[in-house]
């Protein structure tokens, strides 16, 4: 690859993330990151409920299988009811990118509760594993969004480990994980949201600016 090429990526990619951020300003991604970790503690409490004080396992496997539709479907329309309230904003390239590694991860999540059940094994003796699919999940978003999810998938990792160490406690560990996580996302978020809108502002500003040269530009 040449310099020039290289340096063209570079641009681009900048672009590309820029544009990234003002989405999530205009789209109020602080407030669905909050939100989506509080959905996904209150499911992981109520799935250790179910393990360690009910004791659901073989012939009420169904009460997981309704928890965990409604906690996706619940963060489906988080997500979309959030976005809604927020300002329009041009999707940056990276954004169908995001989206489909999380509807993958939300699939292979799956693939990992129904091998569980085949295998005959308790309730939810894989459940590190999803920690490890969470640290991979941001691992990727590092290589092409930011470094700095590399530091969610460190985290998630290490969530793993401490899962898998402790197993009664599994789902607690879990959903504080995703928790802490989440909001501290959302706090990241929060803090750069004036700049981002800023720069949002300034932008479309400068579009305008553009459009009304141009019109006034062509002849009548």
């Amino acid at each position: 690859m040449s310099a020039t090429l290289k340096e063209r990526y570079a641009a681009i990619h900048r672009e590309m993330i820029e544009q990234f951020e003002r989405t999530a300003a205009a789209e109020n991604h602080w407030l669905m990151y909050m939100l989506l970790g509080v959905e996904m503690m209150a499911a992981c409490a109520i799935s250790h409920y179910f393990v360690e004080v009910l004791e659901l396992q073989e012939g009420y496997r169904w009460a997981y299988v309704v928890l965990w539709i409604g906690q996706i479907l619940l963060a489906i329309g988080t997500v979309k009811l959030v976005t809604w309230f927020g300002r329009p904003t041009e999707e940056s390239p990276l954004e169908p990118m995001n989206k489909r590694l999380w509807l993958m991860f939300i699939f292979l999540s799956i693939n990992i509760a129904v091998l569980n059940v085949l295998t005959g094994l308790p309730v939810f003796v894989f459940l590190p594993t999803l920690a490890a699919l969470s640290s991979m999940a941001f691992t990727a978003l590092a290589s092409f969004v930011s470094r700095r999810f590399g530091l969610a998938g460190l985290w998630m990792f290490l969530v793993g480990i401490v899962t898998a160490r402790y197993p009664d406690y599994g789902f607690l560990i879990y959903g504080a994980g995703w928790f802490l996580l989440l909001q501290v996302l959302g706090i990241v978020f929060l803090l750069k949201r004036r700049r981002w809108l800023a720069d949002l502002d300034a932008r479309s500003a400068a579009e305008a600016e553009a459009e009304s040269v141009v019109a006034e530009a062509i002849p009548r």
